[in-house]
């Protein structure tokens, strides 16, 4: 095994546990796995991952070990290998002749890798689901009954905020909990990938070209797909309703995203541009309701092309 392979994917490999165990930068945990996976191969982002929980067992446990191989192994494997794939292009006439090393090659285009987070995330969401239906209450009651047994939770939350957990708060607390960690989860994925291709690109070691996601787009079909989501809402009741809830919520996710491109695109030109979108950014983070008029702008692209206005 050459050594720059193994030294380079055992500092990923640590990074990746370190950050993995820290509270305030466990969300960034994938980007140095994916970032050697984009500089230099899906083969060296299996490593460091291995690696990575090798040293997560044994400085910690075997559990902790596989809820990483879960929640940050395999995406960071199952991304790298998409964000990867490619097909050349070239002239059927050229084929025989021309170089085949100095072939132009087109990458999986980030549309379908949002669209592979949505359906990587409810996968996971329907298998959490499906495992506690038998239980009072499916998930959302397996996690109201954790909350409502956790004393100290509850006093420090009532101290803090100055307000009664009542059953039926508590209640809506674990069904909101429910409906925003996979797509939080999804958005994570999504940055850390960009975050490591952006750090690729800069030491030049980039494999894949970063793509234009002004120009990004997302298959129309999707719209139908949340349209009859939304109406299973209302159709079902219980847990069922609170997963399909988490599936819209999935696919509005998607259109946030490309709201926040609307976003980019029609300020091109603008004067104080960064300081706009830093603004819009902020605003998004401390106001998390703003994020749905950007999914409604997303939407509105969807249908009309406001970037081709810009």
């Amino acid at each position: 095994m050459p050594y720059d392979f193994l030294l380079r994917n055992v500092i990923a490999g640590l990074v990746t546990a370190l950050l993995a165990v820290s509270v305030l930068f466990s969300p960034f945990a994938m980007i140095p796995s994916m970032f050697v996976g984009l500089a230099w191969g899906l083969y060296s982002a299996i490593a460091s991952i291995v690696i990575s929980c090798i040293l997560l067992g044994i400085w910690l446990n075997i559990g902790i070990a596989i809820g990483m191989a879960i929640t940050i192994g395999l995406p960071v494997i199952f991304f790298v290998r998409q964000a990867l794939l490619s097909r050349p292009i070239q002239d059927n006439e050229n084929n025989s002749s021309s170089d085949t090393s100095a072939v132009e090659r087109v990458y999986y285009p980030p549309e379908r890798l949002i669209i592979w987070a949505i359906a990587f995330c409810a996968i996971f969401s329907f298998l959490a689901f499906a495992l506690t239906a038998n239980n009072p209450g499916g998930l959302p009651g397996v996690l109201q009954t954790l909350i409502l047994g956790n004393e100290n939770f509850i006093r420090d939350i009532e101290t803090l905020y100055k307000i009664e957990l009542t059953d039926n708060f508590v209640k809506i607390l674990a069904e909101t909990i429910l409906v925003l960690s996979p797509l939080t989860w999804m958005l994570i994925i999504l940055v850390n990938l960009q975050t490591a291709q952006i750090i690729a690109r800069f030491f030049k070691v980039n494999i894949r070209p970063t793509p234009d996601y002004l120009i990004m787009n997302l298959p129309d079909r999707l719209e139908f797909v949340l349209a009859g989501l939304v109406l299973l809402i209302f159709l079902s009741s219980g847990w069922i309703s609170v997963f399909f809830l988490t599936l819209v919520c999935l696919c509005l996710t998607a259109y946030f995203l490309l709201g926040l491109a609307v976003i980019h695109a029609i300020s091109r030109t603008w004067n104080g541009r960064s300081v706009f979108i830093a603004a819009i950014y902020f605003i998004v983070f401390l106001v998390p309701w703003v994020a749905i008029l950007v999914s409604i702008a997303g939407l509105i692209e969807s249908r009309i092309g406001i970037r081709s206005r810009f």
